[in-house]
């Protein structure tokens, strides 16, 4: 590159060559100092030389004049630099973006020249940062989003999906024969019926969804908020239907068509880049068993999720059917034998495909809101059950009923236990809460003035699983419990592992610290019975008692119970 040259940079030049100052506003001090107290001192040296005064009063006079110089001299450079601060800003803001990449903090409101020229440079490189923010991000052809800005979206999508326990779709689209169009009709045509299929898709989907160009005749689609597996495939055939129609291009027609490739992410770890190769095996799977379709990125994943959103769009109208049921487990008095208590456990009896494992349907259930309208339902049932049995002439029976995450977040619940208890008529002394610890140390204050406000009711609390979660033990005094239930992972072991052993006497002998009472799940084995009453624990719960049965089957369960 030639060296600029102009006449009117003479100076700057040769002011340039010099080592020192390096600063052009050194440059300007130098000569400003050097262009006005020269003179002024040659001068000065001058009038005092020819004047008739005595030595004592010329070196008076010349310390005098020293000092003024010297205090005006630095005046001046403190002016200049303030003054000349604007053009050293602006030079620091370009090489703030320039090293940084980011746009620096300039003011507009002046409108001298060095004031323009700040707001100039800024507004520069606002605009070159939108081109460059254009170019790296966005399709030069279609201006859509290219892979890169798509790929760190779906990464957002991800931690979202994670956060809230939700599913996402990304769909990969290949036009059919699009090399045959760039041969027979040239690269011109081509790039016109690409904007064209861009232009029809940025229609189509909607305002959630992102529709990128990922490749020559690729585009990629980010489906979040995967709720229903039915809805993906008919977005995907409407998708098909849309580009599967004849096309005009330079007075030619041209009849399109297109193939889809689709993963989804479900709670898997996975990175962006595997969640995109997965569409593109999937992808040429559907090209492998014809063209103008779609296919999943594996026939067990498309199997599995099928299944999956087969049973929430079921589970939705299980209740209308009358499908959902409890049963009932025993809880049995450590001393006496006798049923106090009972755990009502929800089951699904599916029309179609017979008894559904709650491992299965409750996680589906908990990651929409109908774990709100069901956890109501499983209450309400549990309360008129065991009034129909108080009735009936039972002893008065506690039955206990697990709180889903979501219900007990809800701001009414305290009302709406204290509803139901009222139209069932039943005691708050007879229904027991059952919270797991991973509720209460999400926000721990509210837990415990939800808990108080149950315990207000006259309502018994008992804290599931205990031991298998991270509740803090100094936060556990504070919470209005009443029992702590052994897990049965704990209780499997013993009587002889000695771990399981350790940790279910230290849960028991922190129970009796904090005067709250135990029950043990899981028991199968007299010996874990014997071994669980000789340690202090109050109730015990298993198959060895029973396992959850039906409320009829309770019913003569409990008649033999009290017989004995």
């Amino acid at each position: 590159m030639k060296p600029f040259k102009n006449s009117k940079l003479a100076l700057y030049s040769t002011l340039a060559k010099f080592k020192r100052p390096k600063s052009y506003l050194g440059k300007i001090m130098l000569v400003a100092f050097l262009g006005t107290h020269i003179p002024l001192l040659t001068l000065f040296f001058y009038s005092i030389s020819v004047t008739t005064l005595t030595i004592d009063t010329k070196i008076h006079v010349l310390i005098v004049a020293l000092i003024a110089t010297l205090v005006g001299t630095a005046l001046t450079l403190i002016i200049l630099q303030k003054l000349l601060f604007p053009i050293t800003l602006t030079a620091k803001g370009l090489r703030q973006y320039l090293e940084n990449n980011q746009i620096p903090q300039l003011p507009t409101q002046f409108k001298d020249e060095v004031g323009i020229l700040m707001a100039d440079t800024l507004y520069t490189i606002s605009k070159l940062d939108e081109l460059i923010e254009q170019l790296k991000n966005y399709d030069r052809l279609t201006s859509l989003p290219n892979r890169q800005l798509f790929e760190s979206k779906l990464k957002e999508e991800i931690d979202k999906a994670q956060k809230n326990q939700s599913s996402l779709a990304v769909l990969i689209l290949d036009l059919d024969g699009f090399t045959n169009i760039n041969n027979n009709l040239g690269k011109e045509s081509g790039d016109l019926v690409l904007r064209t299929v861009a232009q029809q898709l940025t229609n189509y989907v909607g305002n959630t969804e992102l529709l990128s160009r990922i490749n020559a005749d690729e585009f990629a689609i980010l489906y979040p908020n995967l709720t229903s597996l039915e809805k993906l495939n008919n977005y995907s055939e409407r998708i098909l239907n849309t580009l599967a129609q004849k096309m005009l291009v330079n007075n030619e027609d041209i009849y399109l068509s297109a193939t889809i490739g689709i993963t989804i992410y479900d709670q898997e770890k996975v990175e962006p880049q595997e969640i995109m190769n997965q569409g593109e095996i999937a992808l040429n799977l559907a090209k492998e068993q014809g063209r103008n379709t779609y296919r999943f990125y594996s026939t067990e994943m498309n199997e599995k999720l099928r299944r999956r959103f087969e049973l929430e769009r079921d589970l939705y109208r299980a209740l209308e059917r009358e499908e959902l049921q409890l049963f009932y487990q025993p809880q049995v008095d450590i001393e006496t034998g006798k049923f106090t208590g009972a755990e009502a456990l929800l089951r699904w009896q599916h029309h179609q495909h017979g008894f559904i494992s709650p491992a299965l349907f409750i996680p589906i259930a908990e990651s929409s809101d109908l774990i709100i309208s069901i956890s109501k339902w499983v209450l309400e049932t549990a309360c008129k059950q065991n009034q129909i049995w108080t009735g009936a002439g039972f002893p008065e029976l506690c039955v206990a009923v697990n709180l889903s995450a979501k219900q007990f977040q809800q701001p009414n619940l305290i009302n709406e236990v204290s509803e139901i208890l009222t139209i069932t008529n039943l005691k708050p002394s007879q229904l027991e809460l059952e919270i797991t610890e991973g509720l209460l140390i999400n926000d721990v204050q509210k837990a415990i003035t939800t808990l108080e406000g149950l315990h207000k009711l006259g309502l018994v609390t008992a804290l599931d699983d205990f031991g298998t979660g991270f509740s803090s033990l100094s936060y556990l005094k504070r919470f209005s419990i009443d029992y702590l239930k052994i897990d049965q992972s704990f209780v499997r072991g013993i009587p002889h592992d000695a771990d399981d052993v350790a940790i279910t006497r230290s849960i028991i002998a922190l129970a009796h610290s904090l005067q709250m009472g135990i029950i043990a799940e899981g028991v199968e084995t007299i010996e874990q019975a014997n071994y669980l009453k000789d340690n202090g624990c109050h109730k015990l719960q298993g198959y060895y008692f029973s396992r959850p049965i039906c409320s009829q089957d309770f019913t003569e369960l409990w008649e033999k119970n009290l017989e004995e």
